[in-house]
């Protein structure tokens, strides 16, 4: 039996397969290592997963998560899901090899995540051969769900969003600068606060402003990031998360504006990966 687990900062997809054929897709909440402590990780995988596959000693569980960075983030993950499955074998990895595994199998290119966070890598053999730091919410993130939402929200309270825009933004949200200001200053996770708004956006998107607004996040995400890499220009750049996904139309503009050849845009990337490491497996 297979278990495949793709963790971004929102949810958490989960596949378990057995003898290659699906038997549950579920999601759960976002496991970040860096957030989630040891017991609630404990408690969502047993809760969730337990159930459905007992505690089959042949079980093998791929988890591919963002916060995954460095082995101590790999150890705490591979030891929660160790303590509810004890004889699993667990294979931890960043959601962003995840996301080359899915994109390119093992194949060269670009791989790109653009969801709440963004982040981006060369990819060959379905390892990461480069990675441009994304260096999170505040440094980074460029392009992303928060990286939008920040935008969204700064030319809302600043007065600078069209009246038309921010008149159905008040209707919508009934907000204003102390709430806001208050969440994102000294709520948790304020990176998926902002990226809620993104939904503002995709149900706006016939305005101008706002339709700007995501393509200058995707050419300042492509100019820090992708066309960094060596050869951008001569490989595929593929994509996925919710925003890549939702704005892929003006995405694959902004690719042909800097002259870079686009792939595929994918929303989700677990079945991709399950079908990666299945074929590792049948060979």
């Amino acid at each position: 039996m297979v278990i495949i687990a793709d963790s971004g900062s929102t949810k958490t997809t989960w596949i378990i397969c057995d003898k290659n054929h699906v038997i549950s897709k579920i999601s759960t909440t976002g496991l970040n290592p860096n957030f989630a402590s040891d017991e609630f990780f404990r408690n969502t995988v047993s809760e969730h997963l337990l159930p459905l596959v007992y505690n089959d000693e042949q079980v093998k569980i791929f988890f591919y998560g963002s916060g995954v960075a460095d082995d101590f983030t790999s150890l705490k993950v591979s030891k929660a899901i160790s303590s509810v499955f004890r004889y699993a074998d667990v294979e931890v990895g960043s959601d962003l090899k995840g996301a080359a595994r899915a994109l390119f199998g093992n194949e060269k290119g670009i791989a790109c995540i653009i969801g709440t966070g963004s982040n981006s890598c060369l990819c060959d053999l379905g390892e990461i051969i480069h990675n441009i730091p994304p260096l999170g919410f505040i440094l980074g993130d460029e392009g992303s769900g928060a990286y939008l939402g920040k935008m969204l929200l700064s030319d809302y309270l600043k007065g600078i969003m069209p009246i038309e825009i921010a008149t159905r933004f008040t209707e919508q949200y009934h907000t204003d600068k102390q709430a806001v200001t208050s969440r994102v200053y000294r709520g948790e996770f304020p990176s998926k606060y902002v990226a809620g708004f993104v939904s503002f956006i995709a149900e706006n998107i016939d305005s101008q402003y706002l339709a700007g607004m995501v393509r200058n996040g995707f050419r300042i995400f492509l100019e820090r990031n992708v066309l960094h890499y060596e050869g951008c220009k001569d490989r595929e750049i593929s994509f996925t998360g919710s925003v890549a996904w939702y704005f892929r139309e003006i995405l694959v503009e902004i690719l042909h504006e800097k002259n870079l050849r686009p792939g595929l845009i994918i929303r989700d990337p677990a079945d991709r990966i399950l079908e990666y490491h299945i074929n590792k497996i049948n060979l």
